[in-house]
């Protein structure tokens, strides 16, 4: 894959007040950047931080208290992203009490979806393994957060959705749908241009899951993403809808539609989460979030950030250093953990441009091409 000028790119970071880190300003690597500490030093914490920063939340709890330090008030993410030839500088800042503000280039962002736009990012954790076996939602989130960054009206269509849904499960809840349906037909109309964006998004990735999780392991080729609409996908969505408008007036609510969507991962054409081991499951996520990475890298934005977070977790070290290669490969910035023990192999130096040490909250950088400053 050849280079793209637009590659997102995180030159610094400033985090203060996530967790146990405080005042810690890190110069990255374009390249990969590898941090390793003991459990508890602070290393997940950066990547909490970034996915703050990149998503809005943090990926490991939906609690904001748990995200900030004991004793304070609010923690902060400030960095300095660089596209192509652009520059800019963003803030997030969240306060225990829930509050959000958000800053592009020292001005106020109202929109977090226009925040987020600012740097397409891929996590991989250790629970990213839930995304297969967990329910649906994670998964569909997998698709409409690659849909926001690659389709430019993804985002009003997926709001007008949501809001119509909104409105008719309110109608429903007050009993006021016994009868005429005056949502079905412009919900349905909607949801099926939902439906048509999710349904090409799964055919682009689908072969690129496929050569990615192949070349991991072999044996794991007869791998296929199966998208299920959220209704019986025989009927159209105004028929389906129609069909279980009785029991929808009976329950309070929509049973069908775009918002019951699932992608399901299936090999030799059994869930792979009733089949996979434990590290089959990491490989196949580790799949998946690659050829999301792809398929972003294809867009006018350029290829994501990824956000590793304890790599080794399931994993051998070969496939993990197979891993590595293929991240080295995708010509992205990459962020990634793991245990000190790791960091001090030859062998993964070899595609590491910067290293970090990270111990009781407290970074330091070991790379004679980075710096980490402690203000």
């Amino acid at each position: 894959m050849s280079k793209s000028v637009n590659n997102i790119r995180l030159e610094s970071v400033y985090i203060d007040g996530v967790r146990n880190l405080s005042a810690q300003r890190l110069l990255m690597s374009p390249g990969i950047n590898l941090i390793f500490g003991a459990n508890g030093s602070g290393k997940s914490s950066i990547i909490e931080a970034l996915s703050l920063l990149s998503t809005g939340r943090s990926f490991r709890s939906s609690s904001v208290r748990s995200l900030i330090q004991h004793g304070r008030e609010d923690c902060v993410v400030q960095a300095r992203v660089e596209s192509g030839n652009a520059a800019r500088s963003l803030g997030i800042k969240r306060t225990k009490t829930g509050e959000l503000t958000l800053r592009c280039d020292g001005e106020p962002v109202s929109s977090l979806a226009e925040f987020v736009a600012q740097v397409p990012t891929i996590i991989l954790d250790p629970s990213s393994t839930d995304t297969i076996t967990g329910p649906p939602e994670p998964r569909r989130r997998l698709i409409d957060g690659t849909l926001f960054h690659v389709e430019l009206g993804f985002l009003d269509v997926w709001r007008r959705y949501q809001r119509l849904l909104k409105q008719r499960n309110a109608m429903l809840r007050r009993g006021m749908m016994r009868g005429q349906d005056p949502w079905l037909g412009e919900l349905s109309r909607v949801g099926s241009i939902l439906t048509e964006y999710r349904v090409n998004l799964v055919s682009r990735l689908e072969p690129i899951f496929q050569t990615i999780l192949a070349e991991l392991n072999p044996t794991l080729a007869d791998a296929e993403l199966v998208f299920r609409p959220g209704w019986d996908s025989s009927l159209s969505l105004e028929a389906g809808m129609a069909r279980s408008a009785e029991s929808d007036a009976a329950q309070g609510f929509t049973h069908v539609g775009p918002h019951r969507a699932d992608l399901r991962l299936q090999w030799q054409g059994r869930a792979m989460a009733e089949v996979f081991s434990r590290g089959q499951l990491k490989l196949a996520v580790i799949a998946l979030r690659l050829a999301q990475g792809r398929v972003l890298a294809a867009s006018e934005k350029g290829a994501p950030l990824y956000l590793v977070d304890d790599l080794t977790a399931e994993l051998d070290g070969p496939h993990a250093l197979q891993v590595c290669r293929m991240l080295e490969q995708t010509h992205s910035q990459v962020v990634l953990t793991t245990v000190s023990e790791l960091a001090a192999e030859p062998s993964w130096m070899h595609d590491v441009a910067a290293v970090f040490h990270v111990e009781q909250g407290c970074v330091s950088a070991v790379a004679d091409n980075t710096s980490v400053i402690k203000t």
